[in-house]
């Protein structure tokens, strides 16, 4: 009989460590997956509200188009945009990177945009800031979204984006193609067409309109 109450109190001994023993493992790991949460909130909260905006400290050069007034920190940046958007043409002379044709294209996809969405105005005129790659443009939008400067139904980061509050249209010329840089300059048009501009879902409805018709 002895030998089965050592037997018993030695299980429930057993059992009360093994117990105690998970629980200071679920604590252990309770911290540290705490601990792990707060450093990736801090750092997101670093990067895109205490981090100081791309460019903030440098001069950005600047292109005035009939239309738009283009920023940018490095000519490269510009050419890739050119190049991008179907402003530096190949002809069997050779390569054709006339400044110039940056403006005639931009005037070329503004007249599309307007005509596709038959909204015409006077006043029109937007700012283009170029970004070198994706990782730039996101820190960017992030602040604006943070800021509700962006009129947006996702907070997914696009290829550009814009702001009617800025009235600027922010480019990744990495990714920046001709139908979404009309795409954002529907946003544009139609936000300075309209006193109360329309629903964000509307106004992308129209907008990816634009861009797949394009140069129908």
């Amino acid at each position: 009989m002895e030998r089965k109450k050592e037997i018993k109190i030695f299980r429930k001994y057993t059992d009360i460590k093994n117990t105690m023993q998970k629980l200071r493992f679920k604590r252990k790991h309770v911290k540290r997956s705490i601990l792990i949460a707060a450093i990736l909130i801090i750092n997101f909260y670093f990067n895109f509200f205490l981090s100081p905006p791309v460019f903030a400290n440098e001069e950005l050069k600047i292109y005035e188009t009939n239309c738009c007034t283009i920023q940018y920190l490095d000519e490269e940046h510009l050419k890739r945009f050119a190049l991008r958007i179907g402003a530096i043409k190949y002809t069997g002379k050779g390569v054709d990177d006339n400044p110039s044709n940056i403006k005639t294209r931009m005037s070329e996809i503004m007249k599309k945009v307007q005509a596709s969405l038959d909204m015409y105005t006077s006043d029109l005129r937007v700012s283009i800031i170029l970004y070198p790659d994706y990782n730039s443009l996101a820190r960017v939008f992030k602040q604006h979204t943070s800021k509700g400067s962006v009129n947006t139904f996702t907070y997914s980061v696009p290829l550009a984006f814009y702001s009617h509050k800025t009235r600027t249209i922010y480019v990744d010329v990495s990714s920046i193609t001709d139908g979404v840089l009309a795409h954002e300059m529907a946003h544009g048009v139609i936000n300075f067409y309209f006193k109360t501009p329309p629903p964000a879902k509307m106004q992308e409805i129209l907008a990816q309109y634009v861009d797949l018709h394009l140069w129908d």
